[in-house]
């Protein structure tokens, strides 16, 4: 088993059966598949080891972008684990920025992932009870954190009830967003399923006639929520994921930003059937469907068909869009070209509001990274903004926020590099100048020092 996932299993009540399937003749499909779903589940614990990295990959044929993930790909490892169960989960950080796992359900604040910020080079593991049953998520809460999901940091986590569940063909289905110019746009320019757009139209999910189809959908996006619709059936939903609730019947579901649901659908007849995101978004990478066929006469249960027993696909899944995707940390970013005139940025512009602000230069030989500065709407910042000192003194920045920060110069001249709460930075300046620097972790936060 490679570094991906590394998962101990210790299982006693639920046997695991591997198997290939093919179900047109031609592909061949790793699935997995649970024999016995019928008695309680005895809780085990299960062992992740996750990676943030960071490399480039393609989203789009032709399109590769700068990436931060967990483990190489977009999205990150599909957690999975029983009511119940206790999952350990190590932690290492590889990337260049801190980054943190935050995971939705129930534990406690030493495993919620949002200020034990983990720095470069360190790790931190992850200790808690899998609960409560259903489509759950995970993704780094560093601030901003709608940049850090965008650009990977996210995946599913989905944690099955002990009594189990009716046998079905199961896929794995994360929302997910880039945009070149602005991760933080309301109009992003993909939209996608799974890290790559459009992947499921040239890779159709198979399904068979009569059998159960379940898709656990993660919404990590940012966008305002769309309708998530099925061509040729009226589907069951379990509403925010969670199997405690009753299922609907629904004919399109909306699903918002950091929310999920369990679809489970069926199709009597053999067809392509499309599923996609209604409105903008399936013009922008949603556009998908499964292709339903007819099982073969010698069909074998919980391989070919998912009868008594299920068939999870999200290994077949994992192969699909690592092939596409194609990480390689030294890729060359694909260098876009924008039309002003046809973009987000000139709405920026349009609506940018003149400022009469006047921004006091104020002499002093310290500098405070203000508290709740990784807060965009906080409006705080260093303080001061603009620093005077004389040739030859020695500026000392201090950070009084509980987030990472750093002091970096525009033009590489100085760089504090990752500041903890109440750390210090001091810097000497030898001529007289302007110098303007910035939070890497925070761009928005700008400051300048004048040195005469």
């Amino acid at each position: 088993m490679d570094r991906t996932t590394t998962m101990i299993l210790s299982i006693a009540a639920a046997g695991v059966v591997l198997g290939v399937a093919l179900l047109d003749g031609q592909v061949p499909l790793d699935v997995q598949s649970f024999a016995d779903q019928s008695s309680v589940h005895t809780p085990s614990t299960i062992h992740y080891t996750i990676y943030a990295e960071d490399t480039t990959l393609e989203i789009a044929p032709g399109v590769r972008v700068e990436a931060w993930t967990f483990n190489g790909t977009i999205p990150g490892p599909t957690l999975r684990a029983t009511e119940g169960d206790r999952v350990i989960i190590d932690f290492i950080n590889n990337g260049k920025l801190p980054h943190t796992m935050h995971f939705h359900g129930d534990h406690n604040e030493k495993n919620d992932g949002v200020f034990q910020e983990v720095l470069p080079g360190e790790s931190y593991t992850y200790d808690f009870i899998a609960e409560p049953a259903g489509a759950l998520m995970y993704h780094c809460h560093v601030m901003p954190v709608s940049s850090h999901i965008r650009n990977g940091l996210y995946g599913a986590f989905i944690v099955d009830p002990k009594e189990g569940l009716e046998p079905a063909r199961e896929y794995v289905l994360v929302k997910g967003e880039y945009d070149f110019q602005d991760q933080e746009t309301w109009t992003p320019d993909y939209v996608f399923f799974n890290g790559y757009s459009d992947q499921y139209w040239q890779n159709p999910l198979p399904v068979r006639t009569g059998e159960l189809v379940r898709l656990y959908y993660i919404d990590m996006g940012a966008i305002a929520a769309f309708g998530f619709h099925i061509h040729g059936t009226i589907f069951d939903t379990i509403q925010s994921g969670l199997w405690e609730n009753d299922p609907i019947k629904t004919q399109t579901f909306e699903v918002s930003p950091g929310n999920a649901a369990i679809f489970e659908a069926k199709w009597k007849e053999s067809g392509r059937y499309l599923f996609h995101l209604h409105g903008v978004p399936e013009e922008k990478g949603t556009m998908a469907y499964f292709d339903v066929i007819d099982p073969p006469t010698n069909a074998v249960d919980g391989v070919d068909i998912a009868k008594t027993k299920s068939i999870y696909m999200w290994e077949w899944q994992k192969q699909v869009f690592n092939e596409l995707q194609n990480a390689d940390p030294d890729g060359e970013i694909t260098e876009i070209e924008f039309d002003i005139t046809n973009s987000h940025a000139l709405h920026e512009l349009a609506t940018q509001k003149p400022s009469n602000e006047i921004t006091k230069v104020v002499e002093t030989n310290s500098c405070e990274i203000e508290k709740d500065s990784a807060i965009k709407s906080s409006n705080k910042s260093y303080n001061p903004k603009i620093t005077q000192v004389n040739v030859g003194d020695t500026l000392v920045w201090k950070n009084s926020d509980i987030s990472v920060h750093t002091v970096t110069s525009v033009d590489g001249l100085f760089d504090s590099g990752m500041l903890m709460k109440d750390d210090t930075y001091e810097q000497t300046f030898d001529e007289a100048g302007f110098y303007d620097y910035y939070c890497v972790l925070h761009p928005w936060m700008k400051g300048s020092v004048k040195v005469v």
